[in-house]
């Protein structure tokens, strides 16, 4: 595949068993009302969420992953949130899951465009290799990210809503 293809697909997305995100949904104004559903990330504690996959079609670029989030905050504009992102390979036979994974965050932050509601896109960059634990092509992973209040450029009061079920991992 080529540069911005995408090459990651997600099969499950769950919550950490501590300090996880909270699975909610947004409603709209439409009759009926819909529902987008979210993942809650704190403003007071780091909260982690895992996103399952495997890449398929890659070619060894290094990754991008595109994170559409909102926020519930409607006191500060614009709004900042600081993510992280983080991949752990699982590779058949290689890998023991019952063992401790040091994730090692690549973070960035980023500012949500307009009011509370509105889409903003944070765009997290692996370069291939050690930088994403050496994940290639057909291989397992798990992707855990996180929303880090504690850093000073996050400004958001309120949840930060990951809308993890569209998140996108292209080839760089």
């Amino acid at each position: 595949m080529a540069s911005g293809d995408l090459v990651g697909v997600i099969t499950e997305i769950v919550p950490t068993a501590t300090l996880g995100a909270s699975e909610d949904t947004r409603a709209d104004a439409s009759t009926p009302v819909g529902h987008t559903p979210v993942w809650d990330f704190d403003d007071t504690a780091i909260e982690y969420l895992d996103i399952h996959g495997y890449l398929f079609g890659y070619d060894g670029g290094g990754l991008t992953v595109l994170h559409p989030w909102t926020a519930t905050d409607t006191t500060v504009t614009p709004h900042s949130a600081a993510w992280g992102g983080a991949f752990r390979a699982i590779a058949e036979g290689a890998e023991d899951m019952d063992a401790s994974h040091t994730y090692d965050y690549n973070p960035v932050v980023d500012e949500e465009a307009g009011a509370s509601g509105q889409t903003s896109i944070a765009t997290i960059t692996f370069t291939d290799g050690a930088d994403m634990d050496s994940l290639a092509d057909g291989i397992n992973f798990v992707y855990r990210v996180r929303r880090d209040p504690t850093n000073g450029s996050d400004n958001l009061t309120g949840d930060a809503e990951l809308w993890a079920s569209r998140i996108q991992i292209k080839e760089t």
